[in-house]
């Protein structure tokens, strides 16, 4: 999931973008969204699934979406890091 990321001129990156612009930040958060209710629901039908490959076959694509869940938030989780100590460096910088 998420392996490339094209830029602006269309060349793809291997990646993400350092900066994350609002709009970014409103589909990250739309995604984790996404990404969350499709793990919730594929565990909740394989809970209801009487079939042992229909729930493992459930319970796998729950646990990607899981995944990709993770993998957003790790990424949101270290802009905010970065954009906090960026923050941090530009206050201090003055206040010396």
């Amino acid at each position: 999931m998420y392996h490339q990321y094209e830029n602006q001129k269309g060349n793809h990156m291997n990646e993400p973008p350092q900066v994350i612009t609002t709009k970014d930040l409103l589909y990250l958060e739309d995604a984790l969204s996404w990404e969350l209710l499709a793990s919730k629901k594929a565990y909740h039908f394989a809970a209801e699934s009487q079939d042992p490959q229909i729930r493992q076959h459930l319970e796998h694509l729950a646990s990607i979406h899981q995944r990709h869940y993770q993998i957003l938030l790790n990424h949101l989780h270290s802009h905010t890091q970065q954009q906090n100590m960026n923050q941090y460096q530009y206050t201090n910088q003055f206040s010396s």
